[in-house]
């Protein structure tokens, strides 16, 4: 059901999602620019005249299932596929059923000739691609391969000029981030406005938003239970850290008890925004000169940006070069990445801060048919993983050898029992 109407608050909330937009290709991880530009060549095929109706559902079926499945990882691999079925009307309507499960044989025949027109010019990623677009050489080229582009030509044109081919991804962007269906129009009008507040160019931003689409097609994402899967990382970690607490406190390797304050994002954030949990230590009076952690962050980029995870480590004390070489030896050693390390106020104040991160290559996109039961054992894989990264830091800030590991082996008996546990 479509909803019309399009007040001030669902055009905050669009505004503030185009703005978050990543000015590079490949949001979601997914790929380089070879990926891209595969998958908006099919994309121009699929609206070359007659234009498929089912565009979106095409392209959805072709993300999910016959892109990997045919190893379509650039514009040589398209070629290599073409060349394995034979131009005419039985090989095209298998190609088609292949790549999209509907019979589109012209459909096929377009997507023959524009990568052909591409590979004649040297194009191989999405950015180059769009260069050339902007050129008065790409109007030139139109002209001279007219006889063999055809009607293919005149949909380069159009989208070179006026980005209209996007305007089935810049509504689904809208569907997404307002969780219902507004009309295309009213989805246009909305996107020009923001595109006038941004002083950005229309084609551009609809280009982005294209591109954004055309890869999260191929990840089934449910909001709601994003947010169990943060909810339920957080309570893994408030109860580890509690449990790695009191086991040092009554080791007496700590002075005394400490005490965390976790605050997990609001719901609203957790679903489409840049957000987490934050676990801090409560102030008191910390050893002056002594590095210690003071806390551990765990953040979702936002949903425009692909849901990217990176963990933060904050701490007080200078780290000098050589223990900052020793501490990313420590976390190569026990088979994780260093740490990204820099002091953030060395000029200013009593206390030096530091900040180690990390950015991790999984992001919380979460299936809507995925059980329960495994959302929380993800989750508690996840926050098991940041434990092991606390520790670390923490056994290398304490003096501990790089050589002991009953703490790792710890987690990682942890880890083993939270996925037989059935809830």
């Amino acid at each position: 059901m479509l909803d019309d109407s399009f007040t001030p608050e669902p055009f905050q909330r669009l505004l503030a999602a185009l703005m978050e937009l990543p000015p590079s290709q490949s949001p979601l991880q997914a790929g380089d620019g070879g990926i891209q530009l595969v998958l908006e060549v099919i994309d121009l095929a699929l609206h070359t005249p007659p234009a498929c109706s089912h565009r979106i559902v095409a392209m959805t079926y072709l993300s999910k299932h016959a892109r990997h499945r045919l190893g379509l990882h650039s514009l040589r691999d398209v070629h290599a596929l073409l060349e394995q079925y034979e131009q005419g009307d039985e090989g095209d309507a298998e190609l088609a059923r292949l790549l999209w499960n509907v019979e589109a044989r012209e459909h096929v025949r377009a997507l023959r000739v524009l990568a052909w027109f591409l590979s004649a010019y040297d194009i191989t990623e999405l950015a180059q691609w769009h260069a050339w677009m902007g050129t008065a050489g790409f109007e030139e080229a139109l002209r001279e391969s007219l006889d063999t582009l055809g009607v293919v030509a005149v949909v380069l044109l159009w989208q070179a000029k006026s980005g209209r081919t996007d305007h089935g991804w810049v509504s689904r962007f809208a569907r997404r981030v307002l969780g219902h269906a507004i009309s295309e129009g009213n989805a246009m009008l909305a996107f020009r406005d923001i595109a006038e507040a941004m002083g950005e160019s229309q084609l551009v931003l609809a280009r982005r938003v294209a591109q954004l689409e055309r890869v999260a097609l191929g990840v089934e994402d449910a909001p709601g239970m994003r947010v169990l899967w943060w909810q339920c990382v957080a309570e893994e970690l408030t109860a580890q850290i509690a449990s790695e607490v009191r086991e040092a406190a009554d080791t007496g390797a700590t002075a005394g008890s400490e005490e965390w304050r976790v605050e997990l994002s609001p719901v609203a954030a957790l679903r489409h925004g840049e957000a987490g949990v934050v676990l801090e230590r409560q102030a008191r009076a910390w050893p002056a000169g002594k590095p210690m952690v003071t806390a551990l962050r765990l953040r979702q980029l936002s949903w425009a940006q692909g849901l990217g995870l990176w963990l933060e480590i904050e701490g007080e004390g200078r780290l000098s070069a050589g223990f900052q070489a020793a501490i990313a030896a420590r976390f190569e050693a026990a088979g994780h990445k260093a740490p990204r390390l820099r002091h953030m106020n060395a000029a200013s104040g009593q206390h030096t801060a530091w900040l180690a991160a990390w950015r991790w290559e999984e992001a919380p996109w979460v299936p809507r048919d995925m059980a329960v039961v495994d959302v929380r054992r993800w989750a508690q894989d996840t926050a098991l993983n940041a434990i092991e990264h606390w520790l670390l830091m923490r056994g290398m800030l304490a003096g501990k050898p790089v050589a002991q590991g009953a703490d790792l082996a710890a987690i990682s008996v942890k880890r083993e029992a939270s996925n037989e546990k059935k809830f």
